[in-house]
């Protein structure tokens, strides 16, 4: 009796699922990689005003400096690397050609004895090519595997990913940067009362936003240089985000990298994109025109 075939896990919805199945891509299954990072932010730590501790407002005992932690995002780096590596190994054992729907997720926590850690999950669907159901146009067009065999990897949707392809370019990888800031919280004192702009505060916000989305262009042209066969062209889909972290105490303690002063964290996401090889049976004759979508359910 031979065994029944598994199917394939995805995290695609139905219209995803249809618009990739139309051009011959099916799921292989949901990869999912991750990496638990410590991060020494000893160097980082606040300096403590023994007399506002003693004799003053507590919650000003604590003066940090405004300024990068370099530890944490080093940290979010290094465990995004890692993450992003394993997810892409699963989709080699899957036998995909690449893996869309990327999302990539950090998340920090202060555990017992004072350890700061970064906890980075990336997650996707691996897809390939199937000959028997795609169109028989596209049945010799050549794989979207990268020039070492490795699958590709996109945090596009599937309508982005298929438009993509017709108009001429296939998606290389998922790019990332990160920069992690600490703001002092004395920073504003002085403003208080006044109607101003907290100047301190404006240029830390650039800096961070400018550090998270150079370090993007650095991490990916340096595993990608010009000459490389899939050297990107460009990014797409970029987005900026920011998120604020409370400071974190476990059984009274205050994490070392936030003593009282709120973090800040910018990570700047993309997908790399090269042209396809000439004569790729994908590409459409007519350049796609853009369309105007409204989503209904927001």
């Amino acid at each position: 009796m031979s065994a029944r075939p598994v199917p394939a896990l995805s995290d695609l919805s139905v219209t995803e699922f249809l618009t990739l199945s139309r051009v011959g891509f099916l799921p292989h299954g949901l990869v999912v990689g991750s990496s638990v990072y410590e991060a020494d932010t000893s160097a980082t730590a606040g300096t403590v005003s023994l007399w506002n501790l003693f004799f003053g407002n507590a919650q000003s005992a604590v003066r940090v400096k405004t300024g990068e932690v370099v530890a944490l995002s080093d940290a979010v780096r290094a465990a995004r690397a890692l993450a992003i590596g394993r997810m892409q190994a699963q989709a080699v054992q899957l036998g995909a050609e690449g893996v869309v729907g990327v999302r990539l997720n950090v998340e920090h926590h202060l555990w017992r004895g004072g350890h700061q850690v970064a906890k980075f999950v990336a997650m996707g669907t691996a897809v390939g090519f199937d000959r028997e159901h795609g169109p028989s146009e596209f049945a010799h067009a050549p794989p979207l595997r990268l020039a070492n065999g490795a699958p590709f990897m996109s945090d596009l949707s599937g309508q982005d990913f298929v438009a993509l392809m017709r108009a001429g370019y296939r998606p290389v990888t998922v790019a990332s940067g990160t920069c992690v800031y600490q703001l002092d919280p004395q920073g504003v004192q002085r403003y208080r009362g006044q109607n101003a702009e907290i100047g301190e505060y404006t240029g830390a916000f650039f800096d961070a936003r400018e550090t998270a989305m150079a370090r993007l262009q650095q991490d990916l042209f340096a595993a990608w240089p010009p000459g490389h066969p899939d050297a990107p062209t460009g990014i797409v889909g970029m987005t900026v985000s920011e998120e604020a972290h409370r400071p974190q105490t476990v059984q009274g303690r205050m994490s070392t990298f936030s003593a009282a002063a709120p973090i800040v964290e910018f990570t700047a996401v993309g997908t790399a994109i090269a042209p396809l090889a000439p004569g790729d049976p994908r590409i459409s004759p007519q350049r796609p025109k853009p369309r105007i979508v409204v989503p209904l359910d927001r």
